[in-house]
């Protein structure tokens, strides 16, 4: 991969990782068979991802005087291709009329709309979601958060470095296989707390998986740069 060649810069704000074990075989009628459900000591992990997006801008282009952010709350689980690590997002819901659109026609991402908003005091950050995509049953989120710790490293072989570092999405589209690269420092991250109130985002699996407090980590920023999307197969 060119390091020149990427399309769209990105930045990452106020990013919650929340993370519960589950086996691979709940997941399986919701990941294409083509991929290989990744596992970390034998369980397979899902995630709810609440961030806001800024400077959202093209290369070559400066940011835009509207629509260069959003907020975005990501479902996702963790996959192979052919042995290439990566992430595979079963639902994106986003605040971003146009960009929902465009992500769902151009690279065949399930974003969806939803009204969400985000409040911060000085130790606590509330995502709120409702969505109201059509043609999509209504799915609530709600949840305060706040840290636990100074920034720790991810250290390799770590389930916290293996949750984390990933730097491919992967998705389909028709009958084809797409890897969609990002390329990031590595996160600086620090133990937190999720207080859930109001969940629908994975009501598509059995509640007892999710009796446990979700292992989660939070990063205060991080800039990305996205590449074209590599077909391949």
């Amino acid at each position: 991969m060119n390091g020149n060649s990427w399309i769209m810069h990105q930045e990452w704000e106020n990013l919650f990782f929340m993370h519960w074990a589950v086996p691979a075989s709940e997941l399986r009628p919701y990941v294409p068979n083509v991929f290989e459900i990744d596992e970390y000591d034998e369980m397979a992990w899902i995630a709810i991802v609440p961030f806001t997006m800024n400077n959202i801008r093209f290369k070559g282009l400066p940011s835009l005087p509207f629509g260069n952010k959003l907020i975005e709350l990501n479902v996702r689980t963790y996959v192979k291709y052919k042995g290439a690590p990566g992430v595979y997002f079963i639902t994106l819901d986003a605040n971003h009329r146009l960009g929902v659109f465009l992500a769902r026609q151009v690279f065949s991402l399930p974003y969806v709309n939803a009204r969400m908003r985000v409040d911060q005091n000085e130790s606590t950050l509330h995502y709120t979601s409702r969505r109201i995509h059509k043609g999509y049953p209504e799915a609530q989120f709600h949840a305060m958060f706040e840290t636990l710790s100074p920034t720790i490293p991810a250290r390799p072989g770590s389930l916290m470095y293996w949750l984390t570092e990933r730097y491919a999405l992967w998705t389909t589209k028709g009958k084809h296989v797409y890897k969609g690269p990002i390329h990031h420092r590595h996160w600086k991250l620090q133990k937190a707390k999720a207080a859930i109130t109001t969940n629908d985002l994975l009501d598509f699996l059995p509640p007892h998986w999710f009796t446990k407090e979700p292992i989660t980590y939070y990063s205060e920023t991080l800039e990305t740069k996205i590449f074209p999307f590599e077909k391949k197969s």
